[in-house]
């Protein structure tokens, strides 16, 4: 499920962002770009971030 809300937000805040940017820097938009690599990278972040970030175990 939290794959599911992440590339929902992920979508979003990269339209947002890519709609943004486009006005600001006068290039043509792209929605489906945005939001298929805004989707991408919020997906790599969900698994990758945790799988660096677990704590290692210490033998006592």
């Amino acid at each position: 499920m939290r794959y599911i809300v992440t590339a929902i937000w992920s979508a979003l805040f990269g339209l947002l962002l890519g709609y943004l940017i486009a006005q600001m820097t006068s290039v043509d938009y792209n929605p489906a770009m945005s939001a298929l690599v805004t989707i991408i990278i919020g997906e790599l972040a969900t698994v990758v971030v945790p799988a660096i970030s677990k704590e290692k175990k210490t033998a006592k």
